[in-house]
């Protein structure tokens, strides 16, 4: 959760709406009218781009409502083009509309650069060019608006700055969301803004390990595979998991995200007959077989671990949101695991969307789980399986 520096209505949105959305626009004149200001967070130019199959000409006025999301139809190099001055357009209405009553944020433009070039899209030369969407140029386009500038941020390493997401579609982790109110909302310079996001959130981490760790009395290891993991991995940035394993908690799921410390590197910090294991694995699947290849260990040695279900744990937040649960991991056919814990979750533990993706008070809320007496420790020395030290 972010204590944030407004009032919760004052905090507007509809998601997958495109710049150009009618309803957002008005309610930002109705702000402005009373003395307020507005900060703008621009979408994907891509959102609503089932316009673009509508021939131009019969498009309809800049401002409409009705378009939401990405329509794979349109997603091409012409209509990208057509997507993206409509956008500038829409963002040059609303400067000339509000003046300096506006600052703009250009988030998931942003935010595209940042996992396309972790993933070595569009780099040429050494150096990032998408074939439409630059952030550089976009902001470039409107020198004198009040615009939070990002663009410092890419001159640090992107596994560090892909910490403001906690996926791909460039949805905000707990440090996005702690940014862009100090950034967007209060002005703050976005360097110190980042800086200072991911102090808060790496003190919380540590005094979460501090607890599991105290709890379980010595090292802990958390495997498995599950979003939840998987959203976890993602606040790590270059180092923190590394500098986890220090303090006694060492996360090494199976499912290694790119720019992560593999799980020979993690072992490296702390053994594996010094740790108290714990899984966290979709649907509660029995993992033994995976597990054992991947820590050179006989699969006994994984028998009677405490396994934590936290997809299941999710269905009903979704289905009450009137979604359908799309869990990556899960497997309807697949053995269970012996020792299963299903966490109860409130719906605010978890984010929109059908995936049972973590929201930060539900990546908290299961630590604290595995801190209490809910998750037990299971202690397994040379005897369980005998694990080896894998090689570098």
């Amino acid at each position: 959760m972010v204590h944030s520096n407004l009032p919760s209505n004052r905090v507007w949105g509809v998601g997958g709406a495109p710049v150009w959305s009618k309803r957002l626009f008005e309610r930002a004149g109705q702000v402005v009218a009373e003395g307020g200001k507005v900060g703008v967070m621009v979408g994907d130019f891509r959102f609503g781009n089932d316009i673009a199959l509508t021939p131009e000409d019969l498009a309809g006025p800049l401002f409409q409502d009705g378009h939401l999301g990405i329509d794979s139809r349109a997603m091409t190099p012409e209509l990208d083009r057509r997507m993206l001055e409509r956008g500038l357009a829409a963002v040059q209405a609303w400067q000339e509309a509000f003046g300096d009553r506006v600052r703009f944020v250009f988030w998931d433009l942003f935010g595209r650069q940042v996992h396309d070039r972790l993933a070595g899209q569009h780099i040429g030369g050494g150096r990032y060019h998408h074939p439409v969407f630059n952030y550089a140029d976009v902001v470039g386009r409107f020198p004198g608006a009040d615009i939070v500038d990002l663009s410092p941020l890419l001159g640090a390493p992107m596994h560090e700055v892909r910490r403001l997401f906690i996926d791909s579609s460039c949805h905000p982790s707990q440090i996005g969301y702690l940014l862009l109110n100090d950034a967007l909302c209060a002005g703050r310079d976005p360097i110190e803004a980042f800086r200072s996001a991911v102090a808060n959130v790496e003190a919380e981490l540590f005094a979460l390990a501090g607890k599991i760790v105290g709890a379980k009395g010595g090292a802990v290891l958390l495997t498995g595979r599950s979003v939840w993991l998987d959203t976890l991995m993602s606040y790590m940035g270059k180092d923190c998991a590394l500098r986890l394993a220090g303090s006694g908690l060492v996360l090494a799921p199976l499912t290694r995200l790119p720019g992560q410390p593999s799980i020979a590197q993690m072992l490296q910090q702390v053994p594996l007959d010094r740790c108290v294991p714990v899984l966290v694995s979709a649907g509660a699947q029995d993992l033994s077989p995976q597990l054992a290849r991947a820590f050179d260990t006989d699969p006994s040695f994984w028998r009677d671990v405490p396994c934590i279900d936290w997809e299941t744990a999710t269905v009903a937040a979704i289905t009450a949101r009137r979604e359908t649960p799309r869990h990556a991991y899960a497997r309807e056919d697949a053995p269970k695991a012996s020792v299963r814990i299903t966490p109860e979750l409130a719906s605010h533990m978890v984010e929109q969307g059908p995936l049972g993706m973590p929201s930060w008070t539900g990546l908290r809320h299961l630590a604290e789980c595995i801190a209490s007496d809910q998750v037990p420790a299971l202690r397994r020395g040379t005897e369980a399986g005998r694990p080896q030290h894998l090689p570098t």
